[in-house]
């Protein structure tokens, strides 16, 4: 102790004990996707919506906005209340668009 902790009687606190800390992760944060980044949905006002056009269907959709028609079922899955039947879509729906 030093001459001024004595005249203030200072004490030394006690140090905290970080002996059963882990590293590698946090009780709080978001745990990463597989691909190591963070999964987090886009917020409400990114969220995109489609109005169906004559002559759409789901594969021309999907081709459209993701290059590849193949992914017409993930807007299929995103509309199931809206599309009874994903060969009948009609031009005026307003798909969301995951």
């Amino acid at each position: 102790m030093s001459l001024l902790d004595d005249i203030f009687k200072k004490k030394d606190k006690p140090k905290p004990d970080f002996s059963n800390v882990t590293s590698g992760h946090s009780s709080t944060a978001p745990q990463p996707a597989a691909g190591g980044s963070v999964a987090t949905p886009p917020p409400a006002a990114e969220r995109r919506t489609y109005v169906v056009k004559e002559g759409d269907s789901l594969s021309k959709i999907a081709k459209h906005l993701y290059g590849d028609g193949n992914k017409w079922l993930r807007i299929y899955e995103a509309n199931r209340a809206i599309i009874k039947n994903p060969d009948l879509i009609y031009p005026g729906q307003e798909l969301h668009i995951p």
